[in-house]
């Protein structure tokens, strides 16, 4: 059995030449890349309270991460990250 770890995050959709051109849906699975891990990890994006995220949207969400990826410490409330598709970072967050 896979346990998750669930956290709670505003984010920020980048909206320029090199960002993602269409809105995306809960289930979106991003690579997110904590300052300081040796690693990115991937997690899944469930949107609260609206359908889809456009380019250019700020917003709060609910991100689940395999538990065990990278060590706990990263997903304390303040920690920032960014968020990237295909290697470009399309945007940036901060846990609550």
């Amino acid at each position: 059995m896979v346990d998750f770890i669930k956290v709670l995050a505003t984010i920020n959709l980048f909206f320029n030449e090199r960002s993602r051109k269409t809105p995306f849906t809960s289930g979106y699975r991003p690579l997110f890349n904590f300052s300081g891990a040796q690693t990115k990890v991937s997690g899944s994006i469930k949107l609260i309270d609206m359908d889809s995220f456009s380019p250019g949207s700020k917003g709060d969400v609910e991100i689940s991460f395999i538990k065990g990826m990278i060590d706990d410490s990263y997903f304390k409330s303040g920690m920032k990250f960014t968020f990237d598709e295909g290697g470009s970072v399309l945007g940036e967050g901060w846990i609550k």
